[in-house]
């Protein structure tokens, strides 16, 4: 089987990082830092995988937003910029993410069950922000940073896409 390697320039909590996979089958070396790890590695959807690591299973679900993407592993979310290559640092939108606010994107298509924090709320990071069922799982979405909720732009009951922001944290 073929194996493939790939290097990512990533910000993670506004600072940037170095992420390295070498792929074969569904057999993924991860490189991030001087960790390595060994995880196998099953795509669900186009935008959900099943990793399992050190003998535990996670749930990932990955959709871009205007930062980058938001990463949501087993309910807790994470905005992932990436550099941009022909810049020495990130891209506007990754510098513009991590210095100003935060949006919460809902992971994939579903119904938001529950509003955790409301405009104006002092949050901190990984603190649940909403409550939204996808595939009649709910997935408590935290913020991305400390801050303040900014805005709250969706209502208990709606349907929402993917991708969708759902809360601003600035």
């Amino acid at each position: 089987m073929d194996q493939v390697e790939a290097t990512y320039e990533l910000v993670l909590d506004g600072r940037p990082r170095k992420l390295r996979l070498k792929r074969s089958g569904d057999r993924v070396r991860v490189e991030f830092g001087e960790k390595s790890l060994e995880v196998d590695v099953s795509q669900l959807s186009d935008a959900a995988f099943s990793l399992i690591l050190e003998d535990r299973s996670h749930d990932v679900s990955v959709s871009p937003n205007a930062g980058g993407f938001q990463v949501l592993v087993d309910g807790e979310s994470f905005q992932v910029g990436l550099v941009d290559p022909r810049r020495d640092g990130p891209s506007t939108s990754a510098r513009t993410q991590a210095a100003g606010p935060a949006a919460v994107s809902a992971p994939m298509p579903g119904k938001v069950v529950r509003i955790l924090a409301a405009e104006g709320e002092k949050v901190s990071r990984g603190q649940g922000l909403v409550v939204v069922e996808a595939m009649k799982m709910q997935n408590e979405l935290g913020s991305p940073k400390s801050g303040r909720v900014q805005a709250v732009r969706v209502a208990e009951g709606q349907a929402v896409n993917a991708g969708e922001p759902l809360v601003l944290v600035e």
